[in-house]
């Protein structure tokens, strides 16, 4: 409570271990948490303050890093082992995985939305820049190459509709235009 500057625990106990990466709120105000060890995804209410899991069951290890709220209402998970994107659908509590498999592992770490709807992955041990379309359900490649390990953790889109990576061991910056592809 950052008017009495204190902290309290609420709700029931979620399972242990490195469970989520991540949360994203929903506009009813409910906060969705990330799986990453876990396998179903996280729901937290502050309205009630109570934590639920919900959803169909989620295999799998160190599956997704990061969420994006889409347009439609649904959540899309970053990729960081899982493969695929995953989807949530907070109106009926389900999981899906879409698009091709996305190569390699400990991908992507967080996701940015652009004003089209797609969402921006962060290259974090990909060599390129992941892109996902809501609309087709799709998941690709883009870009040209980077090269590097643990390069990036997290992104923001910018005033000119480039996305920023932020530097966790890149060195420097990464500016991604998606409007050329180009990294």
């Amino acid at each position: 409570d950052p008017a009495t500057d204190t902290f309290s625990l609420v709700g029931p106990t979620l399972p242990g271990g490195y469970t989520y990466r991540g949360g994203v709120l929903l506009p009813s105000g409910k906060v969705v948490f990330v799986p990453y060890e876990a396998d179903k995804v996280g729901v937290f209410d502050p309205a009630t303050e109570t934590s639920s899991t919900v959803g169909n069951t989620i295999s799998g290890t160190f599956k997704y890093f990061g969420g994006v709220l889409l347009p439609s209402g649904k959540v899309a998970f970053v990729s960081y082992n899982a493969g695929n994107v995953g989807i949530f659908d907070p109106a009926t509590d389900t999981f899906s995985l879409v698009g091709p498999t996305l190569p390699g592992g400990y991908t992507y770490r967080g996701g940015v939305l652009l004003p089209s709807g797609k969402v921006v992955f962060v290259p974090y041990e990909a060599d390129k820049v992941g892109v996902f379309d809501p609309a087709t359900e799709t998941s690709s490649t883009v870009g040209n190459t980077i090269s590097g390990t643990f390069k990036y953790f997290g992104g923001v889109l910018l005033p000119s509709g480039k996305v920023a990576f932020v530097s966790y061991n890149a060195g420097n910056v990464g500016i991604f235009d998606p409007a050329t592809d180009t990294f």
